[in-house]
């Protein structure tokens, strides 16, 4: 049975970092750079910014969440990734709350996704050894 043990572990490490690699890969390239959805410019543009600053942030922001997803899987056995995450999660969750509150109420929303992505974080940090 330790076998077994030791198996399902790194499986599940392994589902978990892969995971969050692919959200934040997922985020970062589609609803960001492929195509700028006009929730994700909402948000920018609840703060102040214009259309184009907006869309302009929604760009880095893309290529910053691709970055992390790299970091995600290229420091694999490294906490700070997943550390990073689960404190960018409650950060951006906490900025949606503030100033696009209403997304807090969509199907799909960011509540879902933040959490999910926090937990699956969370369980990767503790099955790291």
């Amino acid at each position: 049975m330790p076998g077994f043990w030791v198996n399902s572990t790194l499986l599940s490490y392994a589902i978990c970092r892969c995971t969050v690699a692919f959200v934040w890969f997922y985020q970062g390239l589609v609803p960001k750079l492929l195509n700028q959805h006009e929730d994700e410019l909402a948000m920018t543009m609840a703060i102040g910014l214009s259309r184009s600053g907006a869309e302009t942030m929604a760009t880095i922001g893309g290529v910053l969440e691709i970055v992390i997803s790299v970091a995600v899987l290229a420091y694999w056995r490294h906490r700070w990734p997943l550390l990073l995450t689960v404190a960018a999660m409650v950060g951006l969750l906490d900025f949606v709350a503030l100033f696009q509150p209403v997304l807090l109420g969509a199907a799909f929303n960011p509540v879902t996704t933040n959490v999910a992505v926090m937990a699956l974080s969370v369980v990767g940090l503790c099955l790291l050894p």
